[in-house]
């Protein structure tokens, strides 16, 4: 049973990621929620936590997009494209050639 579980060394940062995020996110809108309802807590925990994604992950992947392409990128967001495919069949990647 255990090794349908494992999950590899290549999907443990990215989950180690969305759980701080999560952690953060929680903590912070919970803390500003102080005084509200249970509801209104939750949903501002849950608006916290998809600001800190929409900044920290999708962020550097716009920007990466105008500035250049994953090709020519050493960057952590172009190295999860050409990690997990060899070789890469993304779309700016096939653009590049």
């Amino acid at each position: 049973m255990r090794g349908d579980w494992d999950l590899g060394a290549a999907a443990r940062g990215p989950l180690l990621l969305c759980a701080a995020l999560l952690a953060v996110g929680c903590a912070l809108g919970l803390r500003l929620g102080r005084g509200l309802g249970a509801a209104d807590r939750g949903a501002l925990a849950w608006l916290c936590f998809d600001a800190l994604v929409h900044f920290a992950l999708e962020g550097p992947f716009v920007y990466l997009s105008l500035v250049g392409n994953i090709t020519d990128s050493d960057a952590l967001i172009a190295s999860l494209c050409i990690s997990y495919r060899s070789p890469c069949v993304c779309v700016n990647c096939m653009a590049g050639g």
